[in-house]
C-alpha cells in the first residue's frame, strides 16, 4: 500500500532549522522556544517515525525525552544531528515516490466523486480513491482499470432500477437487456433519463472499457487517463443526482 511521507518530510525540515539554529547559538544557553520546540520535534518523530518502519529513529527520540531538558544549544545540536543521521540512514532504506503538485490532490482522497456520489453508491468509495492515487502516482492503466470497476456498479444499478439482471459479466448483453427493457416501458422523463444513460454506458464501453480489458498497442498517457476520470466522475454525479443508487 501507497503511504504519504508528508508527515515525515515535515519532521525533517523541522529537523534541519533546530540543528541549524543550534549550530549557530552552540556557545548560548538554550531559550525556552527552543526548548520546547525541540521537545515537540521529539514527540513528533516518537509518534509518526514507528507507522513508517523508523523504529531506531523512534527510540532514539524516546531515550533523549526521558532525560532532563538541556541548558545549552551545543548538546541539543549534538542530538539533532544523530537524529537527522539516523533518520537519513532509515529514509534510504526505502522507496519514495515523488507526486507532483499538480496530482498531490488525487492522492488518497475519499472524496473525490462528491459526497452525492458517496452516498449513492457506497462500494464505490475504495475503487474511486484508487483509481485517483493510481493516476497521482502515474499509474494510468490501473487508473481507467479501477474507473471502469466504478462504472459497472453504475450499470448495475441501472439494470436493477429497470428491473433487468446485472448476472452477466458482458456489458453489452446487459446493454441490450436494458434497453429492451426500457422499450416496454411507459413514456416518462425518467424513462428519458434512463435511455440517456443507457446509450452512454454503451459508448463508455466502446470507448474505455472495451480499451481497458484486453492487450493493446495504445496504452493511455496521463492526459488520457484524467480525462477517462473526470468524465465518469461528471456522469457518476449525474447517476446520483437522477436518483440511481445501489
Amino acid at each position: 500500500m501507497l503511504q504519504s511521507y508528508f508527515p515525515i518530510y515535515k519532521i525533517a525540515l523541522k529537523l534541519e532549522e533546530l540543528r541549524r539554529t543550534a549550530e549557530v547559538l552552540k556557545t548560548h544557553k538554550i531559550s525556552l522556544v527552543d526548548s520546547d520546540a525541540f521537545h515537540t520535534l521529539l514527540e513528533t518523530i516518537k509518534r509518526e517515525c514507528p507507522g513508517f518502519g523508523f523504529s531506531h529513529t523512534s527510540d532514539m527520540a524516546n531515550r533523549i525525552l526521558i532525560r532532563p531538558r538541556y541548558e545549552s544549544y551545543s548538546d541539543m545540536f549534538s542530538d539533532l544531528t544523530h537524529l537527522n543521521d539516523s533518520l537519513s540512514y532509515e529514509l534510504e532504506k526505502e522507496l519514495v515516490f515523488r507526486i507532483p503538485p499538480e496530482r498531490k490532490d488525487y492522492f488518497e482522497r475519499n472524496d473525490l466523486f462528491g459526497p452525492e456520489v458517496s452516498t449513492a453508491f457506497p462500494s464505490c468509495a475504495m475503487d474511486i480513491q484508487k483509481a485517483g492515487s493510481c493516476y497521482a502516482v502515474g499509474q494510468e492503466d490501473a487508473c481507467v482499470h479501477h474507473l471502469m470497476l466504478v462504472l459497472e456498479r453504475g450499470l448495475h444499478a441501472l439494470a436493477d432500477k429497470t428491473g433487468v439482471s446485472n448476472q452477466q459479466a458482458n456489458w453489452q448483453l446487459i446493454i441490450n437487456e436494458i434497453e429492451k427493457k426500457l422499450k416496454s416501458l411507459p413514456r416518462s422523463p425518467d424513462l428519458d433519463f434512463y435511455r440517456q444513460v443507457n446509450a452512454q454506458f454503451g459508448f463508455l464501453k466502446d470507448a474505455y472499457r472495451n480499451h481497458s480489458q484486453h492487450a493493446h498497442d495504445d496504452p493511455y498517457d496521463m492526459e488520457k487517463a484524467l480525462s477517462i476520470l473526470n468524465h465518469v466522475r461528471s456522469f457518476m454525479q449525474a447517476l446520483a443526482k437522477g436518483g440511481l443508487s445501489e
